[in-house]
């Protein structure tokens, strides 16, 4: 009876140190796999290259960064290869949280965040055509490299309506 009555005391003042002091924090040691990774390998799991990932962070590191470093706060590189890797690959956010060595909750919340950065960046590098002449250019460009009439931009990987160019309409259906 006294061992239970000592495990159950045990237990009691487990509850009362989460009470009076929070659930015990998890401070993680973040590998830096621009330093740690050979190109080819950085490559094939973030799908840019050092340098261009690099030149990225640069345009949107400030908007990245913490005004403390309290709470073990996920540096900008990381955030940033946090979301490439979940763009890159298909694997889960708990899974790139044990790869990045973070919860998988905070992975969440950094591809949201990097997310929203990168698409303020879309007038630097998403243009349409803006007259008649762009328009033609641009259409003769796609049709001379691909073969695809009447096409002014392509987004990988995602289907964009198109207007039939008239003739065998059945080719054109995604």
């Amino acid at each position: 009876m006294e061992v239970e009555d000592e495990m159950i005391l045990e237990d009691d003042l487990d509850v009362l140190d989460i009470i009076e002091f929070g659930f015990p924090r998890h401070l993680y040691i973040r590998p830096n796999y621009i330093e740690e990774m050979d190109d080819l390998s950085f490559y094939r799991r973030f799908r840019l290259t050092k340098p261009t990932t690099i030149s990225l962070l640069e345009m949107i590191e400030v908007q990245l960064e913490f005004d403390n470093d309290c709470n073990n706060s996920v540096s900008p590189i990381n955030q940033l290869l946090t979301a490439l890797l979940f763009y890159a690959s298909s694997a889960h956010q708990l899974n790139i949280g044990d790869l990045m060595h973070m919860d998988q909750s905070t992975v969440s919340r950094i591809v949201k965040k990097v997310s929203e950065v990168l698409a303020s960046l879309h007038n630097q590098f998403i243009k349409m055509p803006t007259s008649p002449e762009e328009l033609l250019s641009d259409q003769n460009n796609f049709y001379r490299v691909a073969r695809f009439p009447r096409i002014i931009g392509c987004i990988d990987g995602t289907h964009i309506k198109i207007r039939s160019p008239g003739e065998s309409d059945i080719m054109y259906i995604t």
